[in-house]
């Protein structure tokens, strides 16, 4: 499961699941440079990592979808 940050607060990042729950993950817990819209996993280590290609392919993917929104 794929967890997108929607809000860095002092000591967690506020993030929505796939299945549209929200969660709050703490910072010492992520592995790797995160901002806002940064896509992470829960890795073998019980650790969250950031999924720079699946960040990506959801970017693509919202910015295909806007651009046909656009394109009529």
């Amino acid at each position: 499961m794929y967890f997108s940050i929607d809000i860095i607060e002092e000591t967690v990042a506020l993030c929505v699941d796939d299945n549209g729950e929200t969660c709050a993950v703490p910072l010492d817990a992520i592995d790797g440079e995160i901002r806002e819209g940064s896509v992470l996993y829960l890795n073998e280590n019980d650790r969250y990592s950031v999924d720079k290609n699946e960040e990506n392919r959801r970017r693509e993917s919202n910015f295909a979808l806007a651009e046909s929104l656009f394109d009529e």
